[in-house]
């Protein structure tokens, strides 16, 4: 049985710092003499309130930029609204009609997330891969969308 894991990702490094950490300081403290425990106690906590302030500001500052580079999910700013009365304005219907016909169609309600996902800037693979439609079909919409300009330009 392998205990180790096959990948030392981030967490574990830490953990196996923070134990060592731990245990070098345990082992400071007990050959310390009493006389100098309180000050060896004093500088450890010192030290370790010191790396918990550091720790945060670097966790704060990484999760401000990751979330500042992270492409919105939502609405856009402007207020407007994904599922809107309006979000359909220029779907192709007669366009993706032919794939609507026969008894593995697909539900219709698929295509209209898809125009909505091809007017927010989702491109075709992506969009294939997640509502699983026919590529030529979601072509046509991201196409249909970057005309109505949607989809950013």
């Amino acid at each position: 049985m392998r205990i180790v894991p096959r990948r030392w990702n981030a967490e574990v490094m830490a953990m196996v710092a923070v134990l060592v950490v731990a245990g070098a300081e345990l082992l400071v403290l007990v050959l310390a003499t009493p006389g100098q425990r309180p000050v060896i106690s004093g500088v450890l906590l010192g030290s370790a309130a010191a790396v918990l302030v550091v720790f945060g500001e670097v966790w704060h500052v990484l999760r401000r930029r990751d979330r500042r580079r992270r492409p919105t999910r939502g609405p856009g700013r402007s207020g407007e609204a994904w599922f809107s009365a309006e979000a359909l304005e220029g779907f192709p219907a007669g366009g993706v009609r032919p794939w609507l016909v026969g008894p593995d169609a697909p539900d219709p309600n698929r295509f209209y997330a898809a125009w909505v996902l091809a007017t927010h800037g989702r491109d075709v693979r992506w969009i294939v891969q997640h509502l699983d439609l026919p590529e030529e079909a979601v072509r046509l919409l991201v196409e249909a969308a970057r005309e109505c300009g949607g989809a950013g330009g």
